[in-house]
């Protein structure tokens, strides 16, 4: 029989700040709507990632760093799980209660749907997130997202898959060192803690790494040109890291028994140490300026013609869908919301995780209003996901009980107050300001 395991105090903390957070979601959610007040939702676009999958990496390729083999999964490497599906269903579900009750959508499918605009990157995760989306937002129908045929590199998502532009690989390389003092094993050593305490999680408390197995730490780290859809890649123990956490993560938020999670020895506060892995390496190889640039200057191109269509009423080519919707859901990958963040200087925390987490079902958010007190037209910017346990335990989501939501203040362009709005012309000038005309497909996304 299975001793019972006592639940750290660690634990019972973050349990406590759980139920806290529980707790003050109906204030903080009629604080959210009267702060919406003084301004009408026009048009919303959603950039998010897609749901719970498989790591990308085989059990194999994962095992040579582990003292223990990982899990099985139900579904081959990259593939949206049953799990994931629920989630994004839960997520779509919490998204059309929220329009509704913003009043841009009514909650009759026959007027909803076609004001909604759907648009998927071409792999089984993301195309399927998208109807899994479309499931919750417009109930009893089944609407094909707009996507490139199955696995077709799409220049939307990947740009540098198809060399859009030409990219400079070695520019990249350049920019990501200069953020590192041009020695990559600083990144090893200022985050050491949590690369032992990675250690602690793939070796045991013996921390002996088993014969015929890799240590991470072994590992050289390099820069270097990036391959496939990278415009740089930096090679070594935060690359590994990243994989492995992302699998980690993974098995967190499918709701795999805890004893699987880690080989039991993944505690919540651990993996969220460990997140930090994750971030870092999706902040210097995706949101450093110039491979932001690269390969986030596409999307940002038609996110600015749609804000254009919406408040102008006119038609723009390269907008995501016509000016009768109001309602855009972008469904993509981890990277284009680390791209698009580091193109526009963007930041973002949620409870529970570390700075600009990419979690599955997580949003990039960008809503156009119009304030009744002096009709200015504004952007606000907000990072929405449910959290780790939410998506574990599959929670409803409710306006009351809503998904973690982060305002995201845009450097010198968001005004005063907590909803970082920043005036329509701020914004469009910033893109318009950052996005590079090589990188960028004209005409419809």
């Amino acid at each position: 029989m299975n001793p019972i395991r006592r639940p750290s105090s660690g634990f019972h903390l973050l349990i406590r700040l759980a139920v806290g957070l529980l707790l003050l979601a109906p204030w903080l959610a009629t604080a959210g709507r009267a702060a919406d007040a003084d301004s009408e939702l026009k048009l919303v676009v959603i950039l998010t990632r897609h749901g719970v999958r498989s790591p990308l990496r085989t059990n194999e390729q994962l095992g040579q760093y582990s003292a223990e083999p990982w899990p099985a999964w139900s579904v081959a490497p990259g593939i949206l799980t049953p799990h994931g599906k629920q989630e994004m269903l839960l997520m779509g579900a919490y998204y059309r209660m929220r329009l509704i009750d913003e009043g841009l959508l009514t909650g009759r499918v026959a007027d909803d749907l076609p004001r909604i605009y759907f648009r998927s990157d071409s792999d089984q995760r993301t195309m399927e997130t998208a109807r899994d989306l479309a499931a919750g937002l417009v109930p009893g129908t089944d609407p094909d997202p707009h996507a490139l045929p199955h696995q077709q590199a799409d220049p939307l998502f990947q740009p540098v898959k198809l060399n859009l532009g030409s990219p400079d690989r070695n520019a990249g390389v350049a920019a990501v060192l200069g953020r590192v003092g041009h020695d990559p094993a600083n990144v090893i050593r200022a985050n050491r803690a949590a690369f032992l305490a990675l250690q602690q999680v793939l070796l045991g408390p013996s921390g002996v790494t088993p014969a015929g197995k890799i240590n991470l730490l072994d590992l050289p780290s390099e820069v270097q040109p990036g391959k496939l859809d990278h415009t740089v890649g930096f090679e070594g123990p935060l690359h590994v890291a990243e994989q492995i956490v992302d699998a980690l993560i993974l098995e967190y938020a499918e709701g795999l028994p805890m004893s699987q999670v880690g080989w039991g020895r993944l505690s919540p506060e651990t993996l969220t140490q460990l997140i930090q892995l994750h971030a870092l390496h999706f902040d210097l190889v995706g949101a450093t300026f110039y491979p932001a640039q690269v390969q986030g200057s596409n999307l940002s191109s038609h996110l600015l013609d749609t804000l254009d269509q919406a408040a102008t009423g006119q038609a723009r080519a390269g907008a995501f869908g016509h000016p009768g919707q109001n309602v855009v859901v972008v469904v993509g990958h981890d990277t284009n919301i680390a791209n698009l963040g580091g193109l526009l200087g963007l930041g973002w925390w949620l409870p529970g995780t570390q700075a600009n987490p990419v979690l599955p079902g997580g949003a990039l958010v960008f809503e156009l209003r119009q304030r009744r007190s002096d009709g200015k037209k504004v952007v606000r910017t907000y990072y929405v996901s449910q959290t780790l346990l939410q998506t574990r335990e599959l929670s409803p989501l409710t306006l009351e009980h809503p998904p973690a939501l982060a305002p995201i203040y845009v450097p010198n362009c968001s005004e005063p107050g907590p909803t970082c709005d920043v005036p329509l012309e701020k914004f469009t000038a910033l893109l318009r300001r950052v996005i590079d005309p090589r990188y960028v497909v004209p005409g419809a996304p």
